[in-house]
């Protein structure tokens, strides 16, 4: 059918059926999604129309009038319900403005106004309303306003904090930041090559202060304190270099050509060298910390190389045998093998070594148990009677003691070796019959001997 009218409406019934169901599952895009329908249905419903100018013409002014009253009032509709529920805060019957909730209304008004040293007497409301999300307040916002209505002789301020101790106040935060980096460049042109900062925690924090309050300071009060009391402590942090030496290390290797607690250097160690560097902190030219952030090596260290005996056996020594151990030294005693005193507590307080006696062990001659220096020989007045001790180095010493009159055979400096006689087993001192007190000593600290002369 060819009939305008019909047509028109049948068009405008399309259009409307459109509209409501692209709204539905279009919320945001339903105008351009009816719209576009009712395009192609325009365009094929009407193609006859197109070989009538005078009548396309008609057909698209209604068209786009229609169209536009229906997309003016979707637009209204929309554009109403933006609106959200906020809280409207009223100051002596004037809307001061829209905050989110009336929680945080009543908090701000409590957390600001109770730093206000004013008697101002107020009244404020809170109530719910709708507004555009636009029109709603910061907290700081909000704050603001209601100390220029109430309060209007305070004005809004800056605190300066060092280290959470409060400076002072200023009026802008800018002032501040002008101070401070003024005395920070000044450092860097110290320290042209560092990462140049202040040592202390520099923070800031807004407040209301009377205008006239004497705590607000300008930029030249700010930079005098600064500089008089010294309050900022300048630090840098650069990178140093420099040539460092690298330590050898010790490999041990065990040979059958020496005895158990000899040893000897096959090859001496050599320390190597590297290339570091550093990034170090200093705190008003004090260094504090340093941290490595590489190294190149230049030189590899070489290794040292030690023997370390593993024979076991007894040593001859001519008119004697001695009695090599599994441990670090020799049996002490040629022909006397009874521990009867072991190291540690007993009866008669801390034993400090070991006993070492049998039968008929006065006279049994007493050897070095290695190779070392002596560095006492003679008679002890803290009870050990005629005793040696014997330097191994390395801190490592031994002692004999209780030996007899007359019978040392070395004295102070002289080197002996593993096995040479000493002395000879005797009862003098503080002693209970004839035996050798043993000791073993490692930086000083007497230990258990049995460690050391393969007995444990």
């Amino acid at each position: 059918m060819n009939n305008p009218i019909y047509n028109l409406i049948s068009a405008l019934g399309a259009f409307v059926t459109g509209l409501v169901t692209g709204a539905i599952r279009f919320y945001k895009r339903y105008i351009l999604f009816t719209l576009k329908n009712l395009s192609i249905y325009f365009i094929n419903y009407n193609k006859k129309s197109f070989s009538s100018v005078k009548t396309f013409l008609v057909r698209a002014i209604v068209f786009i009038l229609i169209a536009s009253v229906i997309s003016g009032v979707a637009v209204f509709i929309n554009t109403r319900s933006t609106k959200v529920e906020a809280t409207k805060v009223i100051l002596n019957g004037d809307t001061v403005g829209y905050i989110k909730s009336e929680e945080s209304a009543e908090k701000i008004e409590k957390s600001t106004l109770k730093k206000l040293n004013t008697k101002t007497d107020y009244e404020i409301e809170f109530k719910t309303a709708k507004t555009e999300p636009y029109n709603i307040l910061s907290d700081e916002a909000l704050s603001d306003l209601l100390v220029q209505k109430i309060a209007p002789d305070y004005i809004k301020v800056c605190e300066v904090y060092i280290d959470d101790r409060l400076i002072c106040a200023v009026e802008e935060q800018l002032t501040a930041h002008s101070v401070i980096n003024e005395l920070l460049e000044a450092e860097k042109k110290k320290n042209k090559k560092a990462s140049v900062s202040f040592a202390e925690t520099i923070s800031y924090k807004y407040a209301y202060y009377k205008s006239s309050d004497e705590n607000i300071w300008n930029k030249e009060r700010l930079n005098l304190a600064l500089k008089t009391f010294e309050l900022l402590t300048p630090q840098h942090v650069e990178c140093e270099t420099k040539i460092a030496s690298v330590p050898f290390d010790t490999v041990d290797i065990e040979t059958n050509t020496l005895f158990i607690g000899d040893s000897r250097v096959r090859r001496k160690g050599k320390k190597g060298s590297e290339y570091v560097i550093d990034l170090v902190t200093y705190i008003d030219k004090k260094k504090v910390l340093s941290q490595n952030l590489t190294s190149l090596q230049i030189k590899a260290p070489v290794s040292q190389v030690v023997e370390k005996g593993m024979r076991a056996e007894s040593i001859s020594m001519g008119g004697y045998t001695v009695t090599q151990t599994s441990g670090y030294f020799c049996w002490p005693v040629v022909g006397l093998h009874t521990v009867t005193s072991p190291f540690g507590w007993r009866s008669l307080g801390n034993h400090k070594g070991i006993d070492i006696s049998g039968a008929n062990a006065s006279g049994s001659l007493v050897v070095a148990g290695a190779s070392g220096v002596v560095t006492e020989a003679g008679w002890s007045t803290g009870g050990y009677g005629n005793y040696v001790m014997i330097d191994h180095g390395n801190g490592v010493e031994t002692l004999y003691a209780h030996m007899l009159d007359d019978s040392l055979m070395v004295s102070a400096g002289d080197h002996v070796t593993k096995g040479y006689a000493i002395g000879r087993v005797g009862n003098t001192g503080y002693s209970f019959g004839a035996h050798l007190h043993f000791e073993v000593r490692i930086n000083g600290t007497r230990v258990n001997p049995a460690w050391y002369i393969g007995l444990e």
